[in-house]
């Protein structure tokens, strides 16, 4: 996610138990847990600092959404459910 992530976090621990499966949420900026050193990530992934990037466990991106969602929780279950079933 951007910086501007506490919906995305909330969203997918509250999926995460709902479905039974782990979901690791990583913030990406000066402040997050991961630190760009190009200042590049929103670019190159194509999303704002309210957006979100799902990537699988071998690296595929398997969704992103550019801006903030009106019901991520709704949105991220949709998309887990599609996914994994």
């Amino acid at each position: 996610t951007g910086k501007d992530n506490s919906l995305w976090r909330t969203a997918a621990r509250n999926v995460s138990s709902q479905l039974g499966v782990p979901i690791n949420v990583y913030s990406i900026g000066l402040q997050g847990d991961c630190v760009e050193c190009e200042d590049s990530w929103e670019a190159v992934y194509d999303v704002t600092s309210q957006g979100a990037v799902l990537i699988r466990p071998d690296g595929f991106v398997a969704w992103r959404t550019k801006e903030e969602e009106s019901n991520p929780h709704l949105i991220l279950k949709k998309v887990m459910n599609s996914i994994l079933w």
